[in-house]
């Protein structure tokens, strides 16, 4: 029994680090200084820059 709890506390530590990887790399956003917009994905910035021709710059929020 002392054996399948440590399997299942494994098994959900994994499970949390992966969940906290990718919260985290939701948080990534990509933004254009020159216009003020914040986006939330990378193609929808692509096309941004595309038509813009802005620099797109990728950024974190900082966590307090």
């Amino acid at each position: 029994m002392i054996r399948n709890c440590k399997k299942l506390q494994q098994s959900f530590n994994i499970l949390i680090s992966k969940l906290r990887y990718d919260m985290n790399m939701a948080e990534c956003r990509w933004k254009c200084f020159r216009c003020n917009l914040t986006f939330k994905d990378e193609n929808i910035a692509d096309m941004h820059k595309k038509i813009s021709k802005h620099s797109i710059t990728k950024v974190k929020p900082i966590a307090a």
